[in-house]
């Protein structure tokens, strides 16, 4: 039953609820050792469309396959989940915001070259945008942290989508 709570059954990803323990326990964790947590919103590009165009079942195939993606990349201690929708959160304990970025860039190019088979064997390709913010340059809590990144998540999307900044 605690599995069921904490983790998301189509992601394989943790909660919202589990994801925000895990946050707080790195940036106690950080603060102790005085290094660096930097936290991202990843957010599927007109994922609306997808689902519209090909139905709900390829768009949780999206979902499910970028979820794959992140638990491929990222190390066991690092945060990852789905907060809701098409939105995502990542944790990255002891690196810079520079770092971070280049790390979700990759896998951003990674995944933008998966195709999906849409309707009628048609093949599509799916994108992401994201925000990076970093303790404690950006914040000191996870609210703070979370309105840092939505602002520079809010920037890529403005910015022509595709593409990962930091606040």
């Amino acid at each position: 039953l605690r599995a069921l709570a904490e983790i998301d059954s189509l992601t394989c990803l943790q909660r919202r609820h589990q994801s925000v323990k895990e946050f707080n326990r790195l940036l106690k964790l950080a603060d102790r050792q005085q290094t660096t947590l930097c936290f991202a919103i990843l957010d599927l590009d007109r994922f609306k469309h997808v689902n519209d165009f090909y139905g709900h079942d390829v768009g949780d195939q999206v979902l499910k396959t970028l979820g794959d993606y992140l638990r491929k990349t990222f190390r066991g201690e690092d945060v990852l989940a789905r907060w809701g929708g098409e939105e995502f959160v990542v944790g990255l304990y002891g690196i810079s915001k520079e770092l971070a970025v280049q790390r979700l860039s990759a896998v951003l190019q990674a995944f933008n070259q998966h195709a999906f088979l849409g309707t009628k064997k048609h093949l599509f390709h799916v994108s992401f945008s994201g925000g990076v913010s970093e303790y404690p340059k950006n914040g000191k809590d996870i609210q703070t942290l979370y309105r840092s990144a939505d602002r520079a998540l809010y920037s890529a999307k403005a910015a022509g989508r595709n593409q990962i900044l930091s606040s």
